[in-house]
């Protein structure tokens, strides 16, 4: 079990480290592999998405599809590492994905989903014995002394991620200019 859950853990954080790579390093000194399309490129595509401040938003996922990615890869702090990939996956899924439904193909969310996913498992197994948790005997990093099951704090995890990944949507939301075609309604008197 602990060679499966190794290579579960280096797809998926592999993956994202790629994918956060791709936000962060700028085209010009991208391997070909990587296709990094850089943060100003990102923060572009941020502002279209009405997520402002676009350029910190871009360096803020960025990072943590990096961070997270290499959590989960490494098999370091993996409750971390789950709280942050999901939070960027919620934020892709209801800023991008949602609205084409379930669907990859069509540009829906079930590859976000899946991602969700393997963290999650990844943080219920517990990172096994091929793991920096392991090699550095990190058992309780957090300190607290739960009377849960590890399914149980990796579902805490996955929802703090979500909740944090709905925090810039709201965001965005919230500072979403007025509309020029709505105007306010006349008053009567002067």
């Amino acid at each position: 079990m602990n060679t499966a859950l190794l290579v579960l853990r280096l797809v998926t954080g592999v993956l994202f480290i790629g994918h956060g790579l791709q936000k962060l390093v700028p085209p010009k000194y991208s391997p070909p592999l990587l296709r990094a399309f850089g943060l100003q490129a990102t923060a572009d595509g941020f502002d279209g998405l009405g997520m402002r401040p676009a350029l910190p938003a871009a360096l803020l996922a960025g990072t943590a599809e990096l961070v997270g990615g290499f959590s989960i890869a490494a098999g370091l702090l993996t409750p971390l590492g789950t709280l942050l990939i999901t939070a960027v996956m919620t934020t892709a899924i209801v800023t991008v994905h949602f609205r084409n439904g379930i669907w990859n193909a069509d540009g829906g969310f079930e590859f976000n989903v899946t991602l969700v996913a393997c963290a999650y498992v990844v943080s219920a197994l517990g990172p096994g014995s091929h793991s920096l948790d392991n090699a550095f005997d990190i058992g309780n990093w957090a300190g607290i002394d739960w009377s849960m099951s590890t399914a149980g704090r990796a579902g805490i995890a996955v929802a703090i991620g979500a909740v944090c990944g709905l925090v810039p949507v709201i965001g965005a939301a919230m500072t979403k200019p007025v509309d020029s075609d709505r105007r306010a309604p006349a008053h009567a008197g002067g």
